[in-house]
């Protein structure tokens, strides 16, 4: 059950997820791996309400876009 990939935008506040897959064109897939975003990255959510998601990713935050984030498939650890 734990398997079930689901869009980073869908994640709570406060949760961890492991980023599996990245959708989208080349480069926008480029752009999110440029920052970090590659398969296997532990990320949290910092931020899932009105405007742009903000995740944390190590030390740094990050910004992204609602669809931006839709794209990113992530499974909650």
């Amino acid at each position: 059950m734990d398997s079930i990939c689901i869009p980073l935008n869908a994640i709570s506040i406060g949760k961890y997820a492991e980023v599996k897959n990245l959708h989208g064109g080349e480069m926008m897939c480029k752009r999110l791996m440029e920052m970090g975003l590659n398969k296997g990255a532990l990320i949290e959510v910092i931020s899932n309400d009105a405007g742009p998601l903000i995740i944390a990713l190590g030390q740094t935050r990050f910004a992204l876009g609602r669809g931006m984030a839709q794209k990113v498939m992530v499974v909650e650890v």
